[in-house]
């Protein structure tokens, strides 16, 4: 049984505008303010409700797309409302139209990357491990310890 996550870390995401969303060796978000997420690990992607259609959770693999899949992405224009990852690796993003992403670590593969001009770089290493760098707080700072392992 998996145990419960709890917020770690929020990212400097939040209130970010979605620019443009693309295709290449993963779902990459940009968004305003030079910060980019860039997801190659499977990811749940969960739709708002609409009219009679309810709530819907879907798997999608970033690395494998389909073109029934694209549509569901079309994030450009909301904004990144809630952003966090949690003390196992998981990045878990929401949007105000609605949309949640919510990304596993894996075992063997970095599972998301987020880079900010302004702010530093962020990733989910294999088994969950998150290596932070940041240049927009003081190094002796502990805010770049996320989780040692």
């Amino acid at each position: 049984m998996r145990r419960r996550r709890r917020p770690c870390t929020t990212q400097w995401i939040e209130d970010c505008v979605v620019q443009r969303v693309s295709v290449r060796d993963g779902l990459v978000l940009d968004l305003d303010d030079y910060n980019e997420i860039v997801i190659s690990r499977p990811l749940i992607l969960t739709l708002p409700a609409v009219d009679r259609f309810p709530v819907e959770a879907v798997l999608i693999d970033p690395l494998r797309i389909s073109v029934y899949e694209r549509p569901l992405l079309n994030l450009a224009g909301a904004v990144c409302t809630r952003a966090w990852s949690d003390d196992e690796g998981g990045l878990h993003l929401s949007f105000s139209r609605g949309h949640r992403i919510d990304v596993d670590p894996d075992a063997e593969e970095t599972a998301w990357e987020l880079y900010g001009k302004r702010h530093g770089y962020m990733a989910c290493l294999p088994h969950g491990r998150v290596r932070v760098v940041r240049h927009d707080v003081p190094e002796d700072d502990n805010a770049n310890i996320v989780n040692p392992r």
